[in-house]
């Protein structure tokens, strides 16, 4: 088969995929390819090509997707190479300051996401890296949370210290459960330490000392009730100055002019039912 790239090395091995430092035959570029290691299982093929088409549109701050072949013998595709690496180098060496600029980004590239009815599954600060304008770009959606993967333990969609409870249990991945696995990230850079499955990732009681707004950001994130997590907008008004608090007073009130809304439309309809009904 005739590819368009050359020289693989192999330097990664993930959750349903190999990955590959290459060249590009047309001009030499270092790029880095991701193979499908498990291509003779259908479930893991439909999976990969979830994952290409994910990145296939172009949702910004996803990594780009230069070239991809989903149908082949063994599925691929091509990513640019990021000198920047992770942000995982990082960890534990940030201001407050810095950590925040960075749980922006991240946020707003997931809230993106999101917003385009896509969930990424696998957010980890080793899916993130740094782009050569210094910006940041999200990598491997979806790299742990194939059908493939979500079958076969022990992945079952995401990283074990970062996948939320409910999908360590063996739950489909989810919004919710992205917010969680960004507030196991957050915990991570703060603190230089991966998280655990079971830790309760309260920076405050393991001694390290931040910004109040940080620690209960990561708190509320990782909150082990998914419907009791900010959504990925509501982390990005959080990390703005907004108190978590308020969002959900103002999503209580909310629901309850839906409700009302809901009460009236209802007894309008039985009004006009009755009135109908008597007039024939």
């Amino acid at each position: 088969m005739n590819y368009p790239f050359t020289n693989l090395r192999l330097f990664q091995s993930g959750g349903n995929g190999d990955l590959y430092f290459a060249q590009l035959r047309s001009n030499g570029a270092t790029v880095v390819v991701k193979l499908l290691r498990e291509y003779g299982f259908s479930h893991a093929r439909s999976g990969f090509a979830r994952e290409v088409r994910m990145l296939a549109r172009r949702i910004p701050g996803l990594m780009p997707l230069l070239f991809a072949d989903i149908d082949g013998e063994r599925p691929y595709y091509v990513m640019p190479y990021l000198k920047g690496g992770t942000v995982t180098q990082y960890a534990g060496r940030m201001t407050d300051d810095q950590l925040h600029l960075i749980a922006m980004e991240i946020a707003g590239i997931l809230a993106k996401l999101h917003a385009a009815f896509e969930v990424h599954g696998d957010v980890k600060p080793d899916n993130v890296l740094v782009n050569d304008d210094g910006h940041l770009r999200v990598a491997d959606p979806l790299g742990n949370g194939t059908m493939f993967t979500m079958l076969f333990a022990p992945n079952r969609g995401g990283t074990p210290g970062y996948w939320a409870p409910e999908i360590r249990a063996g739950g489909p991945i989810s919004y919710a459960a992205d917010v969680y696995s960004l507030g196991a990230t957050m915990y991570h850079l703060q603190t230089g330490h991966a998280p655990k499955d079971g830790q309760r990732l309260d920076l405050k009681s393991e001694g390290h000392f931040t910004a109040p707004n940080t620690r209960e950001l990561i708190m509320d994130c990782c909150h082990r009730d998914p419907s009791a997590r900010p959504t990925m907008q509501d982390v990005l008004r959080i990390l703005r100055g907004e108190r978590w608090a308020h969002i959900q007073e103002e999503r209580r009130q909310l629901q309850e002019v839906f409700k009302l809304s809901c009460v009236v439309a209802i007894g309008v309809a039985i009004a006009a039912a009755l009135s109908n009904g008597a007039k024939a």
